[in-house]
């Protein structure tokens, strides 16, 4: 279908051309016969550590989180350890702690997903993991885990390794980068791939405690980013203005459509502090799916994420947004008895 509007993937939804941010003359200098080394991601770290009120050799860089992740779960979650996740949340978590050789523990949370300090704790204690792994946004249910609730897991246990993925951080307006300092076991995952609208480039971001950078430091693969992503993840960093102004888009956007599907009969939007919105729906979630894909617009459809009854929407642009909304007050309103 040529007019099918794609919200199931939580990306930035309009364009964002290379020719954007490089210039023939930029192209011209960015030369591809040397490995990267260290030069060109001198200036995205600084860049970043001044952003997030670190140092810059306390960031790594990957190809896309998916990259970074695995290398991490690789030194912390092997064979023999185990990876502590709350459910629902991102598969691809489990699946990157299994790839490394790790187990997986599974406390699920359900809906709505609110994690209290005392299931957390109790949830370590019951399972003896490595790494314990917290999405703040959760994706796919929106919410945020208390600050207190991960800094109480990181304290009571500092040898366990507390990951915190970030990548809808910066659209929710908060962080724990602030508690790093204190906090040797804690890493926080960073992304271009939301407000940075470059899902595309690909550049993943772990920032870690000096302390253990140094050690993920030496046991990174080197040359693993390409000097055209560092190239124009630099610019991309540098344009602060924008990335602000997609942030107030997506939150105002992402109210105008929970306002709208709240006013369907039937229809049960959760609380999102991210640039998508879960909603669950009356009768087959399935079924409400292939409705809305014969409509041109692709959502996705939850359940097989541990959200039966549900569809998760990603905020796209108002145009977007106001054709999902129309075609959901047909597809979802209440059947005539």
């Amino acid at each position: 279908m040529g007019d099918a509007i794609r919200l199931a993937a939580n990306e930035w939804p309009e364009p964002t051309p290379m020719g954007r941010y490089l210039t023939a003359g930029d192209m011209e200098r960015v030369v591809l016969n040397r490995y990267p080394g260290s030069g060109p991601a001198t200036e995205l770290r600084e860049i970043l550590a001044a952003r997030y009120g670190v140092a810059p050799d306390q960031l790594t860089f990957g190809n896309g989180s998916t990259d970074t992740l695995l290398g991490l779960f690789l030194m912390f979650g092997g064979h023999g350890r185990t990876t502590l996740v709350f459910t629902p949340t991102f598969p691809i978590h489990m699946r990157l702690a299994t790839i490394a050789g790790g187990a997986v523990a599974r406390e699920n949370v359900g809906l709505p997903y609110e994690i209290s300090a005392e299931r957390a704790l109790a949830a370590v204690e019951r399972t003896a993991p490595h790494v314990v792994l917290f999405c703040t946004p959760n994706n796919p249910t929106g919410g945020l885990i208390g600050d207190q609730v991960i800094l109480s897991v990181a304290e009571r246990y500092p040898g366990t390794l507390v990951l915190v993925d970030e990548a809808y951080g910066d659209i929710a307006g908060t962080t724990l980068l602030p508690a790093l300092a204190d906090h040797p076991n804690l890493v926080i995952s960073k992304t271009f791939s939301k407000e940075h609208a470059a899902a595309g480039l690909r550049m993943g971001i772990l920032v870690y405690h000096p302390d253990l950078a140094e050690a993920v430091r030496a046991a990174q693969l080197p040359t693993n980013v390409s000097v055209v992503t560092y190239a124009l993840a630099t610019r991309i960093a540098r344009d602060e203005g924008t990335i602000r102004s997609r942030i107030a888009e997506i939150r105002s956007e992402r109210e105008r459509v929970r306002r709208g599907l709240s006013g369907i009969e039937g229809v049960e939007p959760f609380p999102s502090e991210a640039n998508f919105i879960l909603f669950r729906v009356g009768g087959d979630p399935v079924r409400v799916y292939d409705r809305f894909l014969d409509e041109g617009v692709l959502l996705r459809e939850m359940s097989s994420w541990g959200c039966p009854g549900c569809l998760r929407v990603s905020i796209g642009t108002p145009a977007e947004n106001d054709r999902f909304l129309a075609v959901a007050a047909r597809v979802l309103a209440p059947t005539p008895a």
